[in-house]
């Protein structure tokens, strides 16, 4: 019984109700990898590699993906959490940094501020693009801009899942 009662109080953490939404891969990693593992960018970044386009770790270097089969995923996600850390781990360290002080933590701060509508990020207050709004923001250059929006529209696909 006591088991029911926990997986029915963590439900919710994983699943966001806002229209199609399926697992959030980081509310996922936060609920159940964070207490040992951290953060999962600052994790991938310092106990990861990519050799031969597959992540590596330290101790199991030679087939991470199987261990992760066997390291408490939720059924069908070995997948989704394999390239949410190997996208981690080639993406420069650059949102704490540069944007952290005002927004915090990138993956909450998706979670707040914008949505993924017809394979674009919008604004979610005003529903605006959210490209448009970075030209004006903070003398962001071009190439600040691409790697941006690169990192938060993957972010968003790891959070907004069908």
């Amino acid at each position: 019984m006591r088991i029911l009662i926990l997986v029915a109080g963590l439900l919710p953490l994983l699943f966001v109700q806002a229209g199609a939404r399926g697992l959030d891969l980081h509310a996922l990693w936060d609920d159940r990898c964070a207490e040992c593992h951290g953060h999962s960018a600052e994790f991938a970044r310092k106990y990861l590699t990519i050799t031969g386009g597959l992540l590596q770790g330290r101790h199991h270097k030679l087939d991470l993906h199987k261990f992760l089969q066997h390291h408490y995923p939720p059924a069908g996600e070995v997948d989704a959490i394999y390239q949410m850390l190997l996208a981690q781990t080639s993406t420069p360290p650059r949102f704490s940094p540069e944007c952290g002080n005002c927004h915090g933590n990138a993956a909450e701060f998706l979670r707040n501020s914008m949505i993924l509508k017809d394979g674009e990020l919008k604004i979610l207050k005003s529903g605006d693009s959210l490209q448009p709004f970075l030209q004006n923001h903070r003398d962001l250059t071009r190439d600040d801009i691409d790697f941006y929006m690169g990192l938060f529209t993957r972010l968003a696909r790891e959070i907004y899942r069908p």
